[in-house]
């Protein structure tokens, strides 16, 4: 009898083989984009920058790059947005919005949405509804991300909940389909880096669920969820995080505080979870699931950088590399080696854009407030948003 290691990885491979059989999704022809900060739902630049920086995003991803931008549940002011749309389709630029809830600041977390006296989400997944359908979108294809790394304590009043996320993504997601027959509805991207704090929060006072068992429990109890999907959000972040080779790659995972998962899976050799192609083990989940292959948005990626416009900028981290050294990384994952980087390895990795099942990626973040997030920021900015410079970074997509 095989090893159970071997029967799923010929499983994995077997409905691997058997999504080949479908229709293959169109590679776009710029598959590059950038992870906007226009507004992260605490901080927000005046709408007289926005043009200034679509202006310097199209000129780094050129004509028909992606732009991810998240907007809030008190935010959804179809005016002020449309400004954004007729921005993009100015520039040629695919929109990506990404709808989140609301910020609890004396909390410091993203409020969890607040469910309708039947236990459903029907009167927030209208809100996003109407809202989606009444912009003028400058593409066919309307994308939508249904919230952000919900297996977070602090993206779910400091508690996460993976049922009651899958039936919100389900209320939502057919809200969306509902109200707008161009809706391309995807998943929250996971954070694979997070352990699950079991039966204690974690330092910060907050509980957490590692990527795993929050899709194991999503599915668990709402069986048809990924059915909504059209695409599959992923936030495959290198390791340190944030600041590794993209050929440092590991499957990992930390159960604390007498956690337990028992469905857990060990995956397929060479299929990770933490790394720049850190996707290949969410596929391989969704497989598990009986569910199809989803074509990938990488809408959450990126390095780290040592440099900042703000001294004091509260993204540092410990041993981060300089900016080059994140500009080499970054056309590494994207574009592979291909004896470029001669005193650096060819293998590891697979790079995003030779990978068929990646149609977008967008590294976070281009232009956050220098305050938190200068160590992450492509665009060098001052305090008040203006332009000074650009990192390294900016080359390597043009």
């Amino acid at each position: 009898m095989l090893p159970s290691c071997a029967r799923l990885g010929i499983i994995f491979l077997l409905l691997l083989l058997a999504g080949c059989a479908r229709a293959p999704t169109p590679l776009p022809a710029n598959r590059q984009g950038v992870h906007l900060l226009l507004d992260d739902g605490r901080n927000a630049w005046p709408q007289t920058l926005w043009a200034t920086h679509l202006d310097h995003a199209r000129e780094v991803i050129g004509v028909d790059g992606y732009v991810t931008e998240l907007v809030r549940l008190d935010d959804l002011d179809p005016v002020r947005w449309q400004h954004f749309m007729d921005l993009c389709a100015e520039r040629d630029l695919i929109p990506i919005l990404r709808l989140a809830t609301t910020f609890e600041r004396e909390k410091n977390w993203w409020n969890a949405p607040e469910p309708d006296h039947t236990g459903r989400y029907h009167d927030i997944a209208a809100q996003y509804a109407t809202f989606v359908a009444a912009l003028r979108w400058p593409t066919s294809n309307h994308y939508i991300v249904v919230g952000n790394e919900p297996n977070h304590g602090n993206e779910w009043s400091g508690h996460p909940d993976p049922p009651a996320y899958a039936r919100f993504l389900i209320d939502v997601a057919d809200a969306l389909h509902a109200a707008d027959p161009a809706a391309h509805v995807l998943n929250a991207g996971l954070d694979p880096y997070t352990p699950h704090s079991g039966t204690l929060p974690l330092a910060d006072g907050m509980f957490y669920i590692d990527a795993e068992t929050f899709l194991d429990e999503m599915y668990a109890a709402h069986p048809d969820v990924f059915e909504r999907l059209d695409l599959w959000s992923s936030h495959p972040y290198p390791g340190g995080p944030m600041s590794a080779a993209p050929w440092e790659q590991v499957f990992g995972r930390e159960m604390l505080n007498g956690a337990t998962n028992p469905r857990h899976l060990e995956p397929p050799p060479g299929v990770v979870n933490r790394g720049v192609n850190g996707y290949e083990w969410e596929l391989f989940k969704l497989s598990t699931y009986g569910a199809p292959p989803l074509p990938v948005m990488i809408t959450e990626t990126g390095w780290r950088h040592a440099e900042s416009s703000d001294p004091a900028a509260t993204d540092t981290g410990q041993a981060l590399p300089d900016a080059a050294t994140v500009a080499m990384y970054l056309d590494l994952a994207l574009h592979g080696n291909e004896g470029r980087y001669p005193e650096l390895p060819e293998e590891g990795w697979q790079p995003w854009l030779s990978d068929p099942r990646v149609v977008a990626v967008t590294p976070f973040a281009f232009n956050g407030h220098p305050a938190e997030w200068g160590h992450t920021n492509w665009l060098i900015l001052d305090a008040a948003g203006t332009v000074q410079s650009r990192y390294p970074m900016v080359d390597v997509l043009r």
